[in-house]
């Protein structure tokens, strides 16, 4: 049975052990494996207190999608934003590896082409990945997620831009103030 809490000692073959368990993870774990547990723990070890509250976590990084609120995808929605996505959906496609990149400079070197400000950039990352407005550093995300989830999620936010309302956003939002998308350059 495994153990309830996680501590420092123990932690990654318990996680090991409860993803086996939990039909996560092949047995044995192979090295690589161990590795993603290690880079887990790195960016999400300060909110894993107990088995379940990694599981939980491990789940959603392992989910192909995730869902992104309705006013912070309202935030998503012009060109230059699409486009930026589309270009780091393509950066990590060329990646034969994505432990170790300089991901924060690099973004920023893409929000540049598009005008988009480099904290903006790192928001709408971070957002069409997770669904959040904060998390672990971007380096560490990028390796948990992997190639096809970066890919698969960043596809789905770019569709669900280009074909549900298209690139027209809200005029105001809920406090009935104008609403503002993300801010680039225009095309």
């Amino acid at each position: 049975m495994p153990q309830d809490h996680l501590t420092d000692s123990s932690r990654c073959a318990v996680l090991a052990q409860a993803m086996q368990d939990a039909r996560l993870l092949e047995a044995p774990a192979p090295a690589a494996a161990l590795c993603w547990i290690d880079t887990f723990f790195e960016a999400y070890g300060d909110r894993c207190a107990a088995v379940a509250d990694a599981l939980q976590i491990v789940r959603e990084l392992r989910a192909e999608a995730v869902i992104v609120p309705a006013l912070p995808l309202e935030k998503l929605r012009n060109r230059q934003v699409l486009f930026f996505l589309d270009t780091v959906s393509q950066y990590v496609d060329s990646q034969p590896e994505l432990r170790g990149l300089a991901i924060e400079h690099d973004l920023g070197v893409m929000a540049e082409e598009f005008g988009v400000d480099p904290a903006d950039a790192r928001w709408a990352v971070r957002m069409a990945l997770t669904g959040l407005d904060d998390g672990p550093p971007l380096e560490l995300l990028f390796p948990l997620l992997g190639h096809d989830r970066i890919m698969m999620r960043i596809g789905a936010v770019n569709s669900h831009l280009l074909h549900g309302r298209g690139l027209e956003p809200i005029k105001y939002g809920p406090d009935g103030k104008p609403f503002e998308t993300i801010q680039g350059r225009g095309f």
